[in-house]
């Protein structure tokens, strides 16, 4: 219960100090601080009014439009996977915290199909790297439902003037465009109450991207064979994974609440444990 507590804490954290940027209230513009060439390990868009730094999606997007490659990106966001592999999503990420908190909300509850998780991929090398590419527009940004809610939606409602000449701030979208992300971001809000973290199994190409990493990563998870099925590591398990069968796969968050299984420390985080998994007899 403490770890759980504690990892609800730094999520907390992360999504205040990602999104501490309040001089936008009189600006009215985004942060274009030098704070800004930094990019986080999670989905925190550039132009939400309060966000500090930058998102890696959006930069991965703005590099493929313009038809360059973003060494310096690729070989952060490289250096993270390999040194804790997905541990940012269970660990820092903002969107991942606002599903963990509305999935408590009571409700029939529904596990995601597993074969959804493979549409992340799909989105990742279509939706963030082919149609930038192609269209020299940032496709990925403008459907995002953490974008959306963090960026559009807020700047929308506000809609601020710019007291010097008296015009609007924003540059609209399309309101079709608006309309189809609202009703993204409207059904991905349902599911969150529904299931486990569905934008992290299904369609975040953040998770996609460090998901390459999780078992060649310096932090893994390694499973005793003292374990005798009592499941309430699966049942912990935020991304609903087989345990301690799946351990360390792809969809693992290393969010650790599979470590809390009673007395004995039958699943425990590792530095680059044995190579070979144990698997239930």
């Amino acid at each position: 219960m403490i770890l759980s507590r504690f990892r609800q804490l730094t999520l907390a954290i992360s999504t205040i100090l990602g999104n501490s940027y309040f001089a936008s209230a009189f600006t009215k513009f985004v942060n274009i601080n030098s704070l800004k060439g930094i990019c986080v390990p999670v989905l925190n868009c550039y132009s939400c009014p309060s966000a500090l730094f930058s998102c890696p999606i959006g930069t991965l997007q703005h590099f493929a439009a313009i038809q360059t490659i973003p060494f310096y990106l690729l070989g952060w966001i490289g250096l993270i996977g390999m040194a804790v592999g997905r541990m940012a999503c269970g660990w820092v990420c903002p969107f991942g915290f606002l599903q963990d908190l509305m999935h408590k909300v009571s409700s029939p509850k529904y596990k995601v199909p597993v074969f959804l998780s493979y549409l992340k991929y799909v989105i990742l090398i279509f939706l963030v790297v082919f149609v930038p590419y192609k269209t020299g527009e940032v496709w990925f940004s403008k459907l995002c439902p953490a974008g959306n809610l963090t960026a559009a939606l807020p700047w929308a409602l506000w809609d601020p003037v710019n007291f010097a000449t008296g015009q609007r701030v924003l540059v609209h979208e399309p309101k079709g465009i608006f309309y189809v992300a609202l009703f993204i971001l409207a059904g991905f809000l349902i599911w969150f109450v529904l299931s486990k973290r569905p934008f992290c199994k299904v369609a975040c190409p953040m998770g996609a991207l460090f998901s390459f990493f999780n078992r060649y990563s310096v932090i893994r998870l390694e499973v005793s064979p003292r374990c005798d099925g009592c499941q309430i590591c699966q049942t912990n398990c935020p991304m609903d994974l087989t345990l301690p069968e799946e351990v360390d796969s792809k969809e693992c968050i290393r969010c650790l609440e599979c470590t809390r299984c009673g007395f004995v420390k039958v699943v425990s985080p590792s530095f680059f444990p044995r190579a070979a998994p144990w698997k239930m007899s």
